[in-house]
């Protein structure tokens, strides 16, 4: 894959009509059948026994007919499940953040796919041709570090700076290399900001046009605090280790999903019927062009919103709204189910409180307990962690109905406890920080 060829795909897969774009996706689901129904004693299994003929199935509208499958397919024998055993060239690993980590095989053109997938959302963002990249990500059995470096490289140069390295190494890069945009996980942005604060150095300076952030949750005022900081764009991508990048954002802050690759549908979590546009359920993902693995309808528990094209923008298809966090990480406490895209609105709304927070919920003699350990943006001293406690917990009960049920109720009964951090006391590690940590 090159720029050009790049480019000339990008632009026939927008210039097809509705209708091409479904008979494409119409035809690759009766080829994926067919081969997961021939290849994957898995499939066939999982078919025979739910007494579904793959010849009823002949459009993505029929898809609804099969049973969705889960994270127990990582558990079986690969050999009995990968459709192109013999041709698998890679594994790749979950971070295992929401539990056991998951081993994804890849075949040599899965990973070409997923090159394309992570290459187009530079291009939808406006990259071009000889334009910078700091890679940011994980390198090592991951798939986030070798492919967005090599997606990167489509366009030009491209800098591994791996969060091992540390953030000194990520700051010289930018400063000597006059790179020109930045892929990362959003909690590095906090980091580099202070590390600009201490050597002096105004964030704004590096002069990075885009910085595309991929792997977890941000807020709003994350994004317009650190756009302002750095006078760049902060572009969201939604993607995975099973599938690779699945949807890249718009100005509008709306996920587009590349359809010749994925077929996405959102479902009721406790019916498994079909959402309404603009109902927020569960992300069922087919993926139409994989090889190694047939994941055809799996259900990846993320909570998410769908609504069929076009946007505002003008992109044609399938978008999604902004990915509300993991069902997996959705709590129940009070009475009320509390999502965690909600807290972490409530803490980067909060003047004075960074994005690193751990919220720990136990049970403690028959009830559930709460505990929000929130690092300070700057060292505060005991005025100052009682000043922003209040705070917090103001907005925490102010911000929205739901949540000030909860919370409200859990001060009531002394079930709810909020210690200030000073910073670095969660950010000083690299990578992930898990935010939602349940004990009951």
């Amino acid at each position: 894959m090159n720029y050009n060829k790049l480019l000339t795909d990008f632009q026939n897969i927008n210039s097809q009509s509705e209708i091409e774009q479904q008979v494409f996706k119409d035809n690759q689901i009766r080829r994926l059948l067919r081969e997961a129904f021939a290849k994957s004693n898995y499939y066939r299994e999982l078919l025979e026994q739910n007494n579904i003929e793959i010849k009823t199935i002949q459009s993505c509208a029929d898809l609804h007919q099969l049973p969705v499958i889960s994270s127990e397919i990582f558990s079986k024998s690969m050999s009995t499940v990968s459709m192109a055993f013999n041709d698998i060239i890679r594994y790749c690993h979950t971070s295992g953040s929401t539990g056991t980590p998951k081993r994804v095989p890849y075949t040599r053109r899965d990973i070409e796919n997923a090159v394309t997938s992570q290459a187009r959302s530079y291009l939808f963002a406006g990259v071009e041709p000889f334009d910078k990249c700091l890679c940011a990500m994980t390198y090592g059995p991951w798939p986030s570090g070798m492919i967005c470096h090599a997606a990167g490289e489509i366009f030009g140069l491209t800098i591994p700076a791996d969060s091992f390295l540390g953030i000194d190494h990520q700051l010289q890069s930018l400063q000597r290399d006059k790179l020109n945009y930045i892929v990362c996980l959003p909690s590095l942005l906090p980091r580099l900001e202070r590390h600009c604060q201490e050597k002096d150095i105004s964030p704004a300076s590096l002069n990075v046009r885009n910085i595309f952030m991929v792997g977890e949750l941000f807020s709003e005022d994350f994004r317009s605090h650190y756009e302002k900081l750095f006078n760049s764009k902060l572009i969201n991508m939604y993607a995975n280790t099973e599938f690779g990048l699945v949807a890249s954002e718009c100005q509008y802050h709306n996920l587009h999903v590349w359809e010749d690759f994925f077929h996405v549908e959102v479902i009721d979590p406790d019916t498994g019927e079909p959402c309404e546009d603009g109902v927020t359920g569960e992300l069922v993902i087919t993926a139409l062009q994989r090889e190694a693995f047939p994941l055809i309808r799996y259900n990846t528990h993320d909570l998410v919103e769908m609504h069929k094209g076009p946007c505002e923008c003008g992109h044609p298809g399938t978008y999604l709204g902004p990915i509300k966090g993991r069902r997996d990480n959705m709590f129940t406490i009070n009475g009320g189910n509390v999502y965690p895209i909600a807290l972490e609105n409530t803490i980067t709304a909060t003047p004075g409180l960074s994005s690193f927070y751990h919220c720990i919920i136990e049970k403690v003699d028959g009830h559930d307990h709460l505990t929000f350990k929130i690092e300070a943006r700057d060292t505060v001293d005991e005025q100052g962690k009682e000043h922003l406690t209040q705070l917090f917990y103001s907005n925490l009960t102010g911000s929205d109905v739901t949540l000030r049920m909860i919370f409200l109720g859990l001060e009531a009964t002394s079930r709810i406890n909020i210690e200030i951090l000073q910073p670095g006391e969660i950010s000083k590690k690299s990578g992930k920080v898990k935010k939602i940590i349940d004990r009951r």
